[in-house]
């Protein structure tokens, strides 16, 4: 006679699980954290919202999750590893918010979720019944982070967790300033898969009037498209993308590439004459 199946109920219907990681998807290393994850909660959605973050880029991570957390449910548990300093004495954190919870190492990773959400407090990943027996020097991701995360989207109480702890580690996320000609200066924050160029200036500081000139790695773009599609083949432009930031863009090419930008160059803007 067969095993019959025994079905178990939500545990209090979990919140999703999303992973951001800089593995790759060629190793085993994200199958396990999934694992390790599902063996405490079963019936968690996890999610994954990328595994191609460049080899421990804590900025690259930051910007990913600050641009992905805002459309997922309320109290949904984000992971991230990108941690360099994995098997030091960096402390594992999870950090509560108004609208989510944060998982993952304190080395500067959720510097943007602390200049852009409430924070109600940070607590640090101490208690040994929510890890892994034995934790590998090497592997916090599954052995303390991946358990941690399970059981917090479980419903465990952050008073259960560890202490509360303050001065969490963060980089300098520069602000666009207003120049005394009218001008915005701003940075390049991100670069992503396809070469666009993204800077941290929103359409609402640049100058009234709408028609405006980009300076960028010594160039002049004064190409505005709406979208994509609407440039030329090889045609550099610019553009506001989905984030609301200012882009700047080529056409079916790398714009990173072909103008030699890197992340924290400058921009300005201002009004064309």
């Amino acid at each position: 006679m067969a095993k019959p199946v025994i079905l178990h109920p939500p545990r209090n219907n979990p919140p999703p699980i999303t992973l951001i990681t800089d593995f790759g998807v060629s190793d085993g290393y994200v199958g396990a954290m999934k694992g390790v994850i599902v063996d405490v909660l079963p019936w968690v959605q996890v999610v994954d919202i990328t595994h191609d973050i460049e080899p421990q880029n804590i900025r690259q991570a930051a910007f990913v999750l600050h641009t992905a957390a805002p459309h997922f449910p309320e109290c949904t548990v984000h992971l991230v590893v990108v941690d360099p300093g994995v098997g030091t004495d960096r402390r594992p954190i999870a950090v509560y918010t108004d609208a989510a919870v944060f998982v993952g190492p304190d080395n500067g990773v959720f510097s943007w979720i602390y200049k852009t959400q409430t924070v109600r407090e940070i607590r640090e990943l101490t208690n040994p019944y929510y890890k892994r027996a034995r934790v590998s020097p090497t592997f916090h991701g599954r052995d303390l982070f991946a358990p941690f995360a399970a059981h917090i989207a479980a419903g465990v109480p952050a008073g259960s967790i560890g202490p509360v702890v303050g001065a969490p580690v963060t980089f300098e996320i520069p602000d666009p300033k207003v120049q005394y000609d009218g001008s915005v200066r701003g940075d390049v924050i991100h670069i992503d898969s396809f070469g666009n160029i993204i800077t941290n200036i929103t359409e609402e500081m640049l100058p009234a009037g709408g028609n405006w000139t980009v300076e960028i790695a010594g160039l002049e773009v004064r190409s505005f498209r709406r979208t994509y599609a609407y440039a030329r083949d090889g045609q550099i432009f610019f553009l506001f993308g989905s984030q609301g930031f200012l882009e700047v863009a080529i056409r079916n090419g790398s714009a990173a590439q072909r103008l030699g930008v890197s992340r924290c160059d400058p921009v300005v803007v201002h009004a064309s004459s």
